[in-house]
């Protein structure tokens, strides 16, 4: 009888593992995206091209305005909240 439990609960188990998918319930659905005409593709340590985007408060702010100070590090990532 125990072996039938078993057997039983390790077939459930596996049928629910494959039906899962690898994408979590969380993230926004995967979009495929072609690169847009005239994108530029940048490689670690190459300099950033001249750009501008607005800030928290919606003041614009571009990326001279910081390197005419000092050396800047530009990191993009997807943030979901």
């Amino acid at each position: 009888m125990r072996a039938v439990f078993s057997t039983a609960a390790l077939l459930f188990l596996t049928t629910i593992a494959a039906a899962q998918t690898s994408q979590s319930p969380l993230a926004p659905p995967a979009v495929k995206s072609a690169k847009p005409a005239g994108t530029v593709t940048l490689k670690v340590g190459d300099k950033a091209p001249p750009f501008a985007l607005q800030n928290g408060d919606g003041k614009l702010v571009s990326l001279s305005e910081y390197t005419a100070k000092a050396p800047v590090v530009v990191i993009f990532y997807r943030g979901f909240w």
